[in-house]
């Protein structure tokens, strides 16, 4: 059996792992530096441009280009041309992305923040061409605890719950803001509400900043947070590996209820809206 290339590490102290929690729950992001090796970074990039070039991967792995926007640059791409952008659903694809998720410190840190027997909920990896890139302010799927108009935002004194988060990898240097680094505004994620501006989103004076950062550094990522990347107004190519934990109690409760079985018969000629509640394709569209 061939040596994987990604190394099992080592778990931070007890005392760095809970300082690095905390400044996740405090301000929804938090950047750690130097975590994974050269060798690690060269082979999952090396494995992503050689998914990335199989014509029927790119088919499955290109995601809505609604939200992929080509800036202006010299050459850039023409507004609705199909590029692989993402790669999706990666431990399917190769051993060294399945056993990324094991990588410490980067398992340890999960079980901190979203608890122990947390759950893998997701894996991608991200390649920005030159003048491309998701460059809209978003939170990641909904706000999950929205306040009313009349609440400024949601008491400091509360932990934020956190069902999912993301590790995000770097596995190139992104250190100009023209290389398109993501970007956070701090402790947005106790707004309770979507981004405030597209172009210029404030929280309580927080500003928007960048994670410029080495190949091999990581941060993790409440959804909540608002973020962004940065336009890739560089000639450079940014890749980013992201891998998804959950709390043990959402992981559960979801994956029980989506993989109840569904007679055929009512998947091919079921209701719309029922096939559509239980989230199922219908059989004669997998034919």
């Amino acid at each position: 059996m061939a040596t994987s290339p990604i190394l099992k590490g080592e778990a931070f102290s007890k005392e760095k792992t809970a300082e690095i929690a905390q400044q996740f729950f405090r301000d929804g992001f938090v950047y750690i530096p130097g975590v994974l090796t050269e060798g690690e970074v060269t082979a999952l990039r090396e494995k992503s441009d050689e998914l990335f070039a199989d014509p029927q991967l790119a088919e499955r792995t290109n995601p809505d280009l609604a939200d992929v926007r080509y800036v202006q640059m010299g050459g850039h791409a023409e507004s609705g041309e199909s590029l692989p952008f993402i790669l999706r659903n990666t431990i399917e694809l190769d051993p060294i992305f399945r056993d990324m998720l094991l990588r410490e410190p980067i398992l340890s840190l999960a079980e901190a923040i979203v608890g122990e027997n947390c759950k893998f909920c997701g894996q991608n990896v991200l390649r920005n061409l030159p003048g491309l890139s998701i460059d809209q302010w978003h939170v990641d799927g909904s706000v999950h605890f929205p306040v009313t108009d009349e609440m400024p935002r949601h008491d400091s004194r509360l932990r934020m719950p956190v069902m999912w988060f993301t590790v995000q990898m770097a596995l190139n240097d992104i250190e100009t803001i023209e290389e398109g680094p993501t970007q956070y505004v701090r402790g947005s994620h106790y707004s309770g509400r979507h981004p405030n501006d597209q172009d210029n989103p404030e929280f309580e004076g927080n500003k928007p900043a960048s994670i410029l950062c080495k190949a091999g550094d990581i941060y993790l990522q409440d959804p909540q947070c608002w973020h962004r990347g940065a336009p890739n107004f560089s000639g450079k190519t940014r890749y980013i590996l992201q891998s998804q934990y959950a709390a043990y109690w959402a992981y559960w409760r979801f994956s029980l209820c989506n993989g109840v079985p569904v007679p055929e018969d009512v998947l091919q000629n079921g209701d719309d809206r029922l096939v559509s509640l239980l989230g199922r394709p219908r059989v004669s569209d997998l034919n």
